[in-house]
C-alpha cells in the first residue's frame, strides 16, 4: 500500500507542486465498492459508501481522491480493460455530484490483471468487480536548514546531504556556501548524511518541526592518524553479530571506502567492561573487541575493498570513553567500532599493521 500511495503522490505532486521530491500524501480513509457483471453502475449500497468516505471533506489543496478499478476475468482483456475504465468513470462522476473537483480525482483503470480472489468462483469473480477508493490528504510541510563546514578549518563545504526515513529517502546537495535547505512532513523523524571525498561522513537523527534552528554540520577531514566511530553500529550483547537496525550501516561504510580509494585504514574494536583494569588479551571481553573489528574488515573485503587498504585490531576496554559508565548510552559509546587513518595515499602513518589480517583471533 505504501509504494502505491507513493506512485500516487508523484503523480499529483509533479502537477501541482513542483520540487517536492518524495511522498507528502498519505492515505485517511479508503472504501471497496463492488459491481454486478458487465455493469458499471453504482449501486445504492456503492453511493453509501462513497458517501462517508468523503463526509466531512472538501476536495482541493490538500485533499485526493484515487480511484482504482478492477474487473474479474471473464471477456477479452480489452474489453475487462474498457470496463474497468468506465468503472473509474462513474465513481469520479458521482464524487464531482457531491461536489468534490474534478481536478483532485484521479482514476486508474486495472482490468482483470490484479485480482484479489479467484476468478474460478462467481463469489471470487464478485470480490474482483471492484473499485478502490482511497481519500488522501497532503501533510503539512516543514524546511529544514542547515550548513555544512570544514571541522578544523570552518570553510564551508560543498557536499551531498542524504535525506532518510522510514518508507523514503532522498538527496540534495549544498551550494557553494555550504547551506542547504529541505521541505520535510511536519513531524517527520529523519536521518541526515553528510558525504563528502576528502571527509569522514557525518549521520544525525532529528524530528522536523517548525521552528527547529538551522543545523551546523561539521565533518573531519580525512588525515593520517584521524579516526571517526562507525556511526549508529550496534551489536547483540557479548556477540560479534549486528542488530538489524544497524545493518544498514555497512554499505554507509562500503561507500566511504569507495568514495576515498586512496585511504589505508584500521578497523578498531573496543568493548564495554567499566569500573574494571584493563581486560587481559586473552580474555573474553578483549576477544571479542577483535571479533567486531573483524566482522567489519571481512565485509569490506568481501565486497571488493582489497586487502592491502585494511587491518583491523581489538582494544578491549582500554580506550573507553566513559570508564564509569552509569547508562546505556555510555556504555553503547563504549562498545563502538572505530576506522582509524593509518595513511591517505602519500603517507603511511605506520610500518606494519597493529593486527596481522592473516592471523585469526587476538
Amino acid at each position: 500500500m505504501r509504494s502505491f500511495i507513493f506512485f500516487l503522490s508523484l503523480c499529483y505532486l509533479t502537477q501541482s507542486y513542483a520540487q517536492v521530491p518524495y511522498d507528502t500524501l498519505v492515505a485517511t480513509g479508503m472504501v471497496h465498492v463492488y459491481f454486478e457483471f458487465g455493469k458499471d453502475h453504482l449501486t445504492s449500497s456503492a453511493r453509501d459508501s462513497i458517501t462517508a468516505l468523503i463526509q466531512g471533506e472538501n476536495g482541493g489543496k490538500d485533499r485526493w481522491i484515487d480511484i482504482v478499478a478492477h474487473t474479474d476475468s471473464i471477456g477479452t482483456d480489452q474489453s475487462n480493460q474498457s470496463l474497468a475504465r468506465r468503472r473509474a468513470q462513474s465513481v469520479a462522476t458521482f464524487l464531482q455530484q457531491q461536489h468534490w473537483p474534478a481536478a483532485y480525482i484521479r482514476k486508474t483503470a486495472v482490468g482483470e490483471r490484479v485480482p484479489v480472489a479467484s476468478n474460478d468462483t462467481e463469489e471470487g469473480r464478485q470480490a474482483n468487480r471492484r473499485a478502490t477508493i482511497t481519500l488522501l490528504k497532503r501533510r503539512v510541510l516543514t524546511r529544514i536548514q542547515g550548513q555544512v563546514l570544514d571541522d578544523s578549518t570552518g570553510v564551508a563545504l560543498e557536499a551531498t546531504v542524504h535525506i532518510l526515513a522510514r518508507d523514503w529517502q532522498d538527496s540534495a546537495s549544498t551550494d557553494k556556501a555550504g547551506q542547504f535547505s529541505y521541505e520535510l512532513p511536519a513531524g517527520e523523524v529523519v536521518r541526515v548524511d553528510i558525504r563528502r571525498p576528502g571527509h569522514f561522513f557525518s549521520s544525525q537523527m532529528l524530528r522536523a518541526m517548525p521552528g527547529l534552528p538551522p543545523l551546523d554540520i561539521r565533518i573531519k577531514p580525512i588525515v593520517t592518524g584521524a579516526k571517526a566511530d562507525i556511526q549508529n553500529l550496534y551489536f547483540f550483547g557479548n556477540q560479534a553479530v549486528l542488530l538489524p537496525r544497524s545493518e544498514p550501516e555497512l554499505p554507509i561504510l562500503l561507500q566511504f571506502m569507495q568514495v576515498n580509494p586512496q585511504i589505508i585504514v584500521e578497523i578498531a574494536g573496543h568493548v564495554n567492561v567499566p569500573f574494571s583494569p584493563p581486560v587481559d588479551s586473552v580474555s573474553f571481553s578483549f576477544g571479542l573487541s577483535i571479533a567486531r573489528a573483524k566482522m567489519v574488515y571481512e565485509y569490506l573485503i568481501e565486497h571488493g575493498v582489497p586487502p592491502f587498504r585494511l587491518a583491523y585490531n581489538g582494544y578491549g576496554n582500554q580506550e573507553m570513553r566513559f570508564p564509569y559508565a552509569s547508562n546505556e548510552k555510555q556504555q553503547a559509546l563504549n562498545r563502538r567500532v572505530e576506522i582509524r587513518i593509518l595513511g591517505t595515499g602519500k603517507i603511511i602513518s605506520k610500518k606494519a599493521p597493529l593486527h596481522d589480517p592473516s592471523v585469526d583471533g587476538g
